[in-house]
């Protein structure tokens, strides 16, 4: 069962490192290619590396 809190909050944090690469980007005068592909390719290949992690998997209850 995936855990809609923290695929929330990882996705949230995701988002907060492709906006801070956007405003580098555009800094450093990148073209336009960069600055459309480069947060895409972070929001994307995150979600996946979090994704094998199990980060977004909700930890299974112990029973007695």
């Amino acid at each position: 069962m995936v855990s809609k809190t923290r695929v929330l909050l990882i996705m949230l944090l995701l988002l907060a490192v492709a906006i801070g690469l956007i405003v580098l980007l555009i800094k450093v005068d990148a073209g336009a290619f960069w600055i459309r592909t480069v947060p895409l390719a972070v929001l994307g290949f995150g979600a996946v590396v979090a994704q094998s992690m199990g980060l977004f998997q909700k930890k299974a209850k112990k029973t007695k």
